[in-house]
C-alpha cells in the first residue's frame, strides 16, 4: 500500500519580499525629490532656470499650444523620475534576498506619502522647508 504524498512537499519557498517594499518605498523618495526642486525653484529665478533647464527635453516644456506650455515643471518632474528611479534601483539592490514586512513598508508609506502632500501647501512648508531660505536668491 502507497502512502499519499505530502501536501508540504508541493509547497513553493516563500518569495522575497524585498523587490516590492523597494518599488513601495521609492514613490515617496520621488515625492519628496518634487516636492524639494519646487520648493528650491521657487526660492530664486536663478534656481528656477536651472530646474527648468532639466526638463526642457519634455514635449511641451517650451513653446505654446492649446494647453500653453508646461514651463519649469518640466524640470522638477524630470528631477523626481531620476530620484524615483535611482532610488528603486538602490532599494531594490539592498533590499533584493530580504523579506521585510509588508505591513510596516506599507505603514511608512502612507505615512510619508500624507506627510509629503500635507508639505505641498505654502504655509506648512514655508516653516517645514526654512533651510531653503539658505539659497541664494
Amino acid at each position: 500500500m502507497s502512502t499519499p504524498q505530502s501536501t508540504l512537499d508541493s509547497v513553493p519557498e516563500p518569495r522575497s519580499t524585498g523587490p516590492m517594499v523597494a518599488a513601495l518605498l521609492a514613490v515617496p523618495c520621488g515625492e519628496f525629490a518634487l516636492l524639494l526642486a519646487d520648493k528650491i525653484a521657487n526660492r530664486s529665478k536663478a534656481m528656477e532656470t536651472l530646474v527648468y533647464g532639466t526638463g526642457k527635453w519634455i514635449p511641451g516644456a517650451t513653446g505654446s499650444g492649446p494647453g500653453g506650455a508646461i514651463g519649469p515643471y518640466s524640470g522638477k518632474e524630470t528631477i523626481a523620475l531620476a530620484v524615483w528611479l535611482l532610488s528603486w534601483a538602490a532599494l531594490h539592490a539592498f533590499l533584493r534576498h530580504s523579506s521585510p514586512s509588508i505591513t510596516r513598508s506599507m505603514r511608512i508609506f502612507l505615512i510619508a506619502t500624507i506627510l509629503i502632500t500635507v508639505n505641498f501647501i505654502d504655509p506648512v512648508a514655508d516653516v517645514t522647508f526654512a533651510f531653503v531660505n539658505w539659497f541664494p536668491k
